[in-house]
């Protein structure tokens, strides 16, 4: 139920039985009777949004715009005179932790994901404090995550509607105004007269055209025309009408209040399908606890038990993730009896133990071919799975049990372990370690493409130069495993060259340090 904005006492909510078409939801007024102190705080923050993310999208900056961003949220939060909910602390830290380890890796992946969770925790943050969420699904949450980011889109014309309102509203003294139409008049005189001055000089002073001409050349292609200052433009655009718009929607009091007392499906369409899908999985279930986690001695002819591991595990990872889907389905859409909850449970369990044989697959397939960034992804994943299930098991025991929170704090923890633990730098240690001075030139290849994590790690290989010519070209070298190093720790120090205080990087600076001490130790030159 949405918080009521209201004076009028006779605009009270209907009841949760009935659909929130029906009801006139009153638009908060805040951001209209506040314009100005919308817009200054809007504006420097998109100043500080600018400063932070220009030519830099993971430095020392970024951890600093998260906090500013809360703070924006906090202080929307107290003009509407919203009381602060002690539970929503998490959202909060959540969001600044994973500011911080952007700052402590240089994996784009892990920043994309950075950013997209600091967003999502933000959300919830606000949708928790400005709504009444206590009766909200885990489905309803989804979809009003969605319904309040596409009301941000039309909320782009907000800025321009409030503030014409507010001048409107709040119109200068006349003698102001006609002086501010009489400065305009003169400069729109001016401005012709001012080109016609110069360029009559410029003709009369060779030294007078030439000054003016490099200042006209530099204004225009430096500074008004310059690339730079369309991209400062357009962070600050991208700042200002993404805070507004966000803020504005939240004002809208618009959240659909879905039927509380839909009636739902009859249970046993739901039984009769989990019936069917349930017996398969049981028997493929005993087939795993006999041929895999017994020692897999009864594997299939022609198979290795890497093959076996690799061909399979995939096609576990879909069937997995269609069961989670599978049981949010029928908690959505069917009624819930004994016999149906029981089914869940079995399927659930079975899904767990397709989960665990993934993952016991993938541990065998690691063994043989070392570690790459999508194994350990995967495996990261599989665990989250685990524990997400588990809480679809409790859900299916006690239907109370609030499985959105569950499942949000499930995911930032896990994510917030797998942001912090610089997989990559787990990789490139794990692989040099384990096979030493027989890794192979592709394997040096892949762990030098990996991001700046792993450039520690890799700082403690050293080879002998093999069969390459030193031609005084770097990249004409091909198949030698020291030069590909070497390659990678001379870009290292192009690319980190210009690293400034705003720019500063923690991964990135290791792995500077990490090159300098190579190369100054290397008694070969780079190739």
């Amino acid at each position: 139920m949405n918080k009521d904005y209201s004076d009028k006492p006779e605009q009270e909510h209907a009841s949760a039985n009935f659909p929130a078409a029906e009801e006139m939801k009153p638009v908060n007024p805040v951001m209209k009777e506040n314009v100005t102190y919308f817009m200054e705080l809007a504006l420097l923050y998109s100043l500080c949004f600018a400063v932070a993310f220009y030519r830099n999208f993971m430095g020392i900056t970024y951890p600093l715009i998260t906090i500013a961003t809360l703070a924006v949220c906090v202080l929307f939060l107290r003009k509407n005179q919203i009381p602060w909910q002690n539970s929503n602390w998490w959202y909060l830290g959540g969001s600044v932790l994973l500011g911080i380890s952007t700052v402590l890796t240089a994996s784009e992946f892990v920043i994309f994901f950075n950013t997209a969770g600091i967003l999502l925790l933000i959300t919830v943050f606000m949708l928790r404090q400005v709504y009444q969420d206590e009766n909200w699904g885990f489905g309803q949450y989804l979809c009003n995550i969605l319904f309040l980011y596409l009301c941000m889109i039309p909320e782009v014309a907000s800025p321009f509607i409030h503030g014409g309102t507010y001048l409107k509203n709040h119109r200068t003294e006349e003698k102001k105004k006609k002086n501010g139409r009489y400065v305009l008049l003169g400069i729109i005189i001016g401005l012709p007269m001012l080109l016609a001055v110069t360029g009559l000089l410029s003709s009369a002073d060779q030294i007078f055209s030439e000054i003016m001409g490099n200042l006209f050349h530099n204004l225009g292609s430096q500074t008004i025309l310059s690339p730079n200052i369309f991209l400062i433009l357009l962070l600050v655009l991208l700042g200002f009408f993404g805070i507004y718009c966000f803020l504005s929607a939240l004002t809208l009091n618009n959240m659909p209040e879905w039927k509380q007392g839909k009636k739902k499906g009859n249970p046993v369409t739901a039984i009769t399908f989990l019936s069917m899908v349930t017996a398969v999985y049981l028997l493929f279930c005993i087939i795993q606890i006999i041929f895999l986690f017994t020692g897999g001695k009864l594997l299939p002819e022609n198979y290795t038990y890497a093959e076996y591991a690799r061909k399979g595990f995939f096609q576990l990872l879909m069937v997995c993730l269609f069961n989670l889907i599978l049981v949010f389905v029928c908690f959505a859409v069917f009624q819930r009896n004994r016999i149906l909850n029981l089914l869940l449970m079995v399927f659930s369990c079975c899904t767990c133990i397709m989960t665990v044989s993934s993952g016991f697959r993938m541990m065998l397939y690691i063994s043989v071919y070392h570690l790459s960034f999508l194994r350990v992804l995967v495996l990261w994943f599989l665990v989250l799975l685990l524990l997400l299930m588990a809480g679809i098991m409790v859900s299916i025991r006690e239907e109370t049990f609030r499985l959105f929170r569950y499942c949000t704090v499930v995911v930032t923890v896990c994510y917030l372990i797998f942001s912090f633990g610089r997989a990559e730098h787990l990789i490139a240690s794990w692989n040099i370690s384990r096979m030493g001075e027989i890794i192979s030139y592709e394997d040096i290849v892949y762990l030098s493409n990996l991001s700046a994590d792993a450039v520690p790690a890799l700082s403690q290989c050293r080879f002998e130069h093999e069969n390459c010519r030193i031609t005084g070209e770097r990249d004409s070298c091909t198949g030698c495993r020291q030069c590909q190093l070497e390659q990678r720790f001379q870009g290292i120090l192009d690319s980190t060259a210009d690293m400034n205080l705003r720019t500063f990087h923690i991964s990135r600076y290791r792995a500077r340090k990490a090159a300098e001490k190579y190369l100054q130790i290397g008694a070969h030159p780079v190739l």
